[in-house]
């Protein structure tokens, strides 16, 4: 994966780069912090990264990871490439790091055939439903939201997820 296209100078040595175990540990950090916190221990973190690599990105500027996007394509529906999580650091200062995470891990499944990409947001994720609504606008295709989660069923003050599905998709813009 090569850098951001279009990036200022300050970005240019910005990459995203398939993830490794040895990553684990800066993303778990990040998710630790993010607005919208889903973490697990870093453990969780190494195993994905061994096990979905393929499906997941990370944004790096040197060594050091400013950002990540975990995603695996759904073993019921392998047209389907589902992101997970995604978090970045606001210290970067990036403008819409996350979008620019999404649409590349995204397009890269969609060359392997995905034909619809999907996202269990809460409500109040507006960074991530805007990166959402910003892909399906670029490929010119809809987005179907329904309840995917309810918070009822979890206990803790979760709340609701909510299911974006983009697509039908192909080929990359």
């Amino acid at each position: 994966m090569g850098p951001i296209p279009d990036a200022p100078p300050t970005v240019r040595a910005l990459v995203f780069r398939t993830p490794t175990p040895h990553d684990a540990l800066p993303v778990w950090r990040l998710a630790e912090k993010a607005p919208h916190p889903d973490s697990h221990s870093p453990h969780f973190y190494a195993r994905w990264f061994r096990d979905f690599a393929g499906t997941s990105l990370v944004a790096a500027v040197g060594r050091d990871v400013i950002g990540f996007l975990m995603g695996y394509r759904r073993p019921d529906s392998p047209d389907t490439y589902f992101v997970r999580q995604t978090a970045v650091s606001p210290h970067h200062r990036i403008p819409a790091l996350a979008a620019h995470l999404l649409r590349a891990a995204a397009e890269r499944e969609i060359a392997k055939g995905a034909r619809y990409v999907e996202a269990g947001l809460t409500p109040g994720n507006r960074a991530a439903v805007d990166a959402c609504e910003q892909f399906a606008k670029r490929h010119r295709t809809g987005i179907h939201r329904e309840a995917l989660f309810p918070a009822s069923r979890f206990p803790g003050g979760h709340r609701d997820e909510v299911l974006y599905r983009i697509g039908p998709l192909g080929g990359t813009l």
